[in-house]
């Protein structure tokens, strides 16, 4: 007996939807606690960040663990999460350090080494100085470097080659100078730099806005820059951006939820979309606001681009600097 045209074409579709459904990968979600790797030491920014993200999933019902795994520049942690490799219970938060460590070769560990998974957010840095400090503006800053790269003492945080160095380093650029010839000095941590600073040991510093932020707003250091793409509110509402000041950069930090190597496509998915609703939690809100991040969430492959564009500007500017040796 012959099959009628109609039926034939529901044998197809039916066929197709087989297909389709043997190929996809099922729904994943983990079956035991979480581990959480930081690669710094308590207290700090992505221990901090890590901190926020636990306590929301356990209200959601996620338990997790905050586990710091911290030396070699974040090699440690890294080289125990690929350890891992395919298992969605352990995940990592990471900077700009993942970036600026292996281009400058203190690390072989490249950032396309991980499952990334999303970009939570972008900070900017600040440059600011004492609050009594003769240096009134970041326009008067940057006509004392003009004149003389050396003629003021700034702190870059504490690397150098991070993300506040590669700032100032494109900016003094963008003015026509050489950064190499910068009078630069890094210490072991932000706090240090806002020590010197606070103590007039030295000139002034540029780091990650939260690292300022508090200082601003008891009135003992006062904001000369921001390295945003627009202006700032609140207490920085009047600070002005580079571009502001004619200078074509924009820089700014970034903090990424990483996985193992291997993770299939419903674990990416699985954790791309706990953080989807995490950044919409009042408590994330507040973290950020804080912090001056701007809500740039962005899932797995987002962030795959917007690191590939990110490694290359990082590399420029290490380059200038000449600390790159990765390319």
């Amino acid at each position: 007996m012959q099959a009628k045209p109609g039926a034939w074409a529901c044998v197809v579709a039916v066929l197709a939807i087989v297909a389709f459904d043997a190929g996809a990968q099922p729904a994943w979600r983990p079956e035991r606690n979480v581990e959480i790797v930081v690669p710094t030491a308590a207290g700090g920014g992505n221990d901090k960040t890590a901190r926020v993200l636990q306590k929301i999933w356990q209200e959601a019902g996620q338990p997790a663990a905050v586990v710091n795994r911290t030396g070699g520049g974040g090699a440690v942690a890294y080289n125990f999460l690929n350890q891992h490799a395919g298992d969605g219970h352990f995940l990592s938060i990471a900077q700009a350090g993942l970036f600026t460590n292996h281009i400058t070769g203190s690390s072989p560990i490249h950032y396309l080494d991980f499952s990334l998974i999303a970009n939570l957010g972008i900070e900017p840095s600040a440059i600011a100085v004492r609050a009594d400090s003769p240096i009134r503006s970041a326009q008067e800053l940057f006509d004392k470097l003009r004149a003389d790269p050396a003629a003021l003492s700034i702190s870059i945080g504490s690397t150098p080659g991070g993300t506040s160095h590669m700032a100032l380093a494109r900016a003094y650029k963008a003015l026509g100078g050489d950064p190499k010839r910068l009078k630069t000095v890094s210490f072991k941590g932000s706090a240090e730099s806002v020590v010197a600073v606070l103590g007039g040991h030295i000139d002034g510093m540029i780091a990650a806005i939260n690292n300022v932020v508090p200082h601003v707003q008891s009135g003992t250091m006062r904001a000369l820059a921001v390295t945003s793409s627009q202006r700032l509110t609140g207490d920085f509402a009047n600070v002005p951006t580079l571009r502001d000041l004619g200078m074509d950069v924009t820089v700014n930090g970034w903090t990424v939820v990483l996985g193992p190597k291997g993770l299939n496509a419903a674990q990416v998915r699985y954790w791309e979309d706990l953080l989807a609703k995490a950044v919409q939690h009042p408590e994330w809100k507040a973290y950020a606001e804080f912090n001056y991040w701007s809500p740039q969430f962005q899932r797995s492959q987002e962030t795959t681009a917007y690191l590939a564009r990110e490694y290359e500007q990082a590399r420029r500017a290490l380059t200038d600097l000449g600390l790159a040796r990765a390319q």
